[in-house]
């Protein structure tokens, strides 16, 4: 199925979203940028204070690696939580996801232990994880059609804008205060303010009550994990999760192994290294608001398939540089195509799929696609490049090359299998099922 459709709404769900004002809009889109924030911060947080971890919980290397492990398998297990988006509403289950990534936090700040503060953190990870795939089909199902696009690039910027609030908390000294480490937890716990505060105004989305209202809407499978993998939605879950697969492959390891690289081969202090990811992580995260508005004004798969060609243009000339002067430049524009993307992704595995399996489907695309090849990407690079055994020997050069086997991949199957959605009347989905 590649919907393309520009028709009119269909009867008793407008397209408008029943025209909800737009005060209420912004105030949600508040909330769930707030959401995708404190998932992208969780994420660096634990690889900046691991070394203080060690040092004050005790541990070893090794050991260090399963709790980054965890974190991992955590993310992929977020797939059935996600999923219950679908069973008990979309409201709920982001109140839900907020709550207990908040207490699992609050546990972490107060791990006595390495193996407590890993299990904290895998399910931390499942919170989390949940917490972006709701949030991402809430965007869909609560903006108009001409509004979705630009909606999804500010949610899903602020993912990386967590992530650029971590080094400015580790440069401004957070971690010498006499919290350490746990501070930076502290701060984590913030998501539960905001609990309060959707609880009173947030409600339900209109398309998930119109379905689930419906008799004919009652009838349908909002429970089953495989529902999305029916006749009709395979195609897609298939072509969009195996997209997801080898681009986060590649933009994983990009995001972990570029530090080392510019450290060990291209010669740039640490204090430069820190200085470069935070002028171009800001910089960088204005790609995901251009690509929102592009996809409303162009389209989602002419700007997906602009921003992966030029992320393998700007992402191998990275990892190819040793001039410390055009190294910003270039990693500024691999940041903002190679991240920015993530925009159109999130499209992608939405709004394809009708409202009564969009969750599952989100889930699916993300959780069971897109987090293995995050944990794929990392060590096939460390093993090409390892300077003493791999068989390329350099992180630049295997980085180069991983790039291109993935990314050429990602450009085929958006050109040969992803239709478009800019115009795309969910209505008409829904009705298609419900009618």
């Amino acid at each position: 199925m590649e919907p393309d459709g520009d028709g009119p709404a269909g009867a008793g769900m407008p397209d408008d979203v029943s025209e909800r004002d737009r005060p209420y809009r912004r105030k949600l889109l508040r909330l769930l940028a707030a959401a995708t924030f404190f998932e992208g911060y969780d994420a660096f947080v634990l690889a900046l204070v691991l070394p203080l971890v060690l040092v004050d919980l005790g541990g070893t290397e090794s050991q260090a690696g399963l709790v980054r492990g965890s974190v991992g398998v955590g993310a992929v297990v977020a797939l059935v939580l996600a999923a219950q988006a679908d069973r008990i509403g979309r409201r709920r289950l982001l109140l839900i996801t907020i709550v207990g990534y908040t207490a699992t936090t609050g546990l972490t700040a107060l791990s006595p232990g390495l193996l407590f503060l890993a299990g904290s953190q895998f399910l931390a990870q499942i919170f989390l994880a949940a917490e972006w795939a709701v949030a991402v089909t809430i965007v869909v199902e609560e903006f108009p059609t001409r509004e979705r696009g630009r909606a999804l690039g500010i949610v899903t910027s602020m993912n990386t804008l967590g992530g650029i609030t971590v080094g400015i908390l580790g440069f401004v000294g957070l971690a010498a205060t006499p919290l350490s480490w746990r501070g930076f937890y502290v701060v984590g716990l913030v998501p539960l303010v905001l609990v309060f505060w959707a609880r009173r105004g947030m409600v339900e989305t209109a398309r998930y009550t119109a379905v689930r209202e419906s008799e004919a809407g009652r009838r349908l499978d909002h429970m089953s994990l495989l529902e999305p993998w029916k006749d009709a939605y395979r195609r897609n879950i298939m072509a969009v999760g195996l997209m997801h697969f080898f681009r986060f492959t590649a933009i994983s390891a990009a995001v972990f192994w570029w530090p080392y690289y510019a450290q060990q081969e291209a010669g740039m202090s640490f204090s430069l290294v820190s200085l470069y990811l935070g002028v171009a992580g800001i910089l960088g995260a204005v790609g995901f608001v251009v690509g929102g508005f592009l996809m409303d004004r162009v389209g989602r798969r002419p700007t997906f398939s602009a921003y992966t060609a030029l992320a393998i243009v700007f992402g191998v000339a990275v990892f190819q540089t040793h001039d410390t002067l055009v190294m910003l430049p270039l990693l500024c524009l691999a940041i903002f195509t190679g991240l920015g993307s993530a925009a159109m992704t999130s499209a992608f595995s939405t709004e394809f799929f009708p409202t009564y399996v969009r969750s599952r489907a989100a889930a699916w695309c993300r959780n069971a696609f897109e987090v293995p090849g995050g944990i794929v990407g990392p060590l096939v690079v460390g093993w090409l490049g390892d300077h003493r055994t791999g068989p390329i020997g350099s992180i630049g050069d295997a980085m180069s090359l991983t790039l291109l086997a993935t990314m050429v991949p990602v450009l085929f199957i958006t050109w040969r299998y992803i239709g478009e959605t800019r115009h795309l009347v969910l209505d008409q989905l829904d009705a298609e099922v419900v009618g």
